[in-house]
């Protein structure tokens, strides 16, 4: 069924990948270690923005309501959104996930959205249904 250089291939393939593993972790003439590397790190933690940097859910459903078009003065009184959760996407843009009850929708509808922010003050300018 299979044939001997098959067979032979597997094992001179584990043999190699027993012997180099370890040495994987150790730097090189040439490129040198991973984390000394000049590629961009991502911190986690840095891409979580507290929740007072958020926008207020007011700001959010004003921004939702500009951006979409729809009348805020008639629709406006009985709609409401919530801002779930938002990660830092660049320096001053930050993408959040909303919930948002309309007055003229039954149920929650799930909206994700980019804002951008300035001098303490967010600017919604991608939104997008769930």
């Amino acid at each position: 069924m299979l044939g001997r250089g098959f067979l032979l291939g597997v094992a001179v393939g584990c043999v190699l990948g027993v012997y180099i593993a370890p040495h994987l972790g150790l730097s090189t003439v040439c490129m040198g270690n991973f984390s000394e590397s000049n590629l961009p790190q991502l911190n986690i933690l840095s891409a979580v923005p507290e929740k007072a940097t958020w926008p207020t859910e007011d700001q959010a459903k004003v921004q939702l309501f500009g951006l979409s078009k729809w009348d805020i003065s008639k629709h406006g009184t009985g709609s409401k959104v919530i801002i779930n959760r938002c990660i830092r996407i660049a320096g001053t843009e930050i993408a959040c996930e909303l919930a948002a009850h309309l007055k003229w929708i039954e149920g929650e509808t799930r909206i994700e959205a980019v804002f951008q922010g300035k001098d303490g003050d967010w600017t919604m300018i991608a939104a997008k249904n769930r």
